[in-house]
C-alpha cells in the first residue's frame, strides 16, 4: 500500500453563521469534523469577500516559541505584513527554517528563511525542560554569540512549514492570509470569526496535511442563520504529543 493510499480521504465541514453584531457585520462560527465525526483541530478558516480591504497587521510581533522540542503554538495564522518573533525557551540551541507543508512536501513555503537561536539562559537555570534532558546533547551550547530570539516579516500569502535542523522531529506551521477575516479551529473543531461584512463571500479551508488546494465554498454572510457543508479529501494525521 502506497503512502497516499494510507491517508484517509474525507474531512467534513459544518458551517453555521450566528447572530449578527450589527447591520453591516456578522459573527461566523465554523465547526470542522473529520470522517469519524471527531473535531479537526488546527484547520485554517478564511472568509474572503468579493472586495478585500487593505490589511492592517498588528504593530506588535506575533510570538512563536520553541519549547520542550515543539513549536508553540503548532499553527499560527497571521495577516500578510506581520512580523513573526521566534523565541527559544529551551536551554539548548535550536534552529528555525522554513520548509514545505503537506505530508509529501507538496506546498513550498511562500517565504524562505533560516536562522539559529541560542538556548535560553532562563531555561538553563532550571525552567521548563523536564523530561527532555536526553536531547540537550543534540546541539552544543552556543557561546552566546547570537540571540535566543529573532524576527521575520512575512508579506506573501500562503503556508510556511517550520522545522529545526538540529531536532528533526520538531514541526510547526504558519499560514499567512490576505484577508482580515480568519481563524483556526480549537480543540473542539470550532473557529469563530467576528465582524465579517454582510454579503457574498468565499469560505476557504486549509490544513497542513492537505495534498492540494481545496475549492472555495460560496457563502452569503447575513444576520440570518446560514448552514453549509463542504469536504476536504483527507483526515489530518495525529501529531506527536497531541
Amino acid at each position: 500500500m502506497s503512502h497516499l493510499e494510507r491517508i484517509p480521504r474525507v474531512l467534513a465541514l459544518a458551517l453555521t453563521t450566528l447572530v449578527a453584531l450589527g447591520a453591516q457585520a456578522a459573527t461566523v462560527q465554523v465547526l470542522v469534523t473529520d470522517a469519524d465525526g471527531k473535531p479537526a483541530i488546527d484547520t485554517v478558516v478564511l472568509i474572503e469577500p468579493a472586495i478585500k480591504p487593505l490589511l492592517k497587521p498588528g504593530a506588535a510581533p506575533v510570538l512563536i516559541a520553541q519549547e520542550n522540542l515543539r513549536f508553540v503554538p503548532f499553527l499560527t495564522v497571521v495577516p500578510a505584513g506581520t512580523t513573526l518573533r521566534f523565541l527559544n525557551r529551551d536551554s539548548y540551541d535550536h534552529h528555525v527554517r522554513s520548509v514545505p507543508s503537506g505530508p509529501l512536501g507538496s506546498m513550498p513555503a511562500v517565504t524562505s528563511f533560516e536562522l539559529r537561536l541560542d538556548g535560553s539562559e532562563s531555561a538553563a537555570a532550571g525552567g521548563g525542560n523536564s523530561g527532555y534532558d536526553e536531547y540537550k546533547s543534540a546541539a552544543p551550547r552556543n557561546k552566546k554569540s547570537g540571540s535566543s530570539q529573532a524576527d521575520i516579516k512575512v508579506d506573501a500569502a500562503g503556508p510556511i512549514g517550520l522545522g529545526c535542523h538540529l531536532h528533526s522531529s520538531m514541526r510547526g506551521q504558519v499560514y499567512v492570509t490576505d484577508t482580515p477575516w480568519f481563524a483556526k479551529t480549537d480543540e473542539n473543531g470550532i473557529a469563530r470569526i467576528d465582524n465579517v461584512p454582510e454579503g457574498a463571500a468565499q469560505l476557504v479551508l486549509w490544513h497542513p496535511d492537505q495534498l492540494q488546494e481545496q475549492p472555495a465554498q460560496p457563502v452569503q454572510v447575513s444576520a440570518e442563520a446560514l448552514k453549509a457543508a463542504g469536504k476536504l479529501n483527507f483526515v489530518p494525521r495525529k501529531r506527536r504529543g497531541a
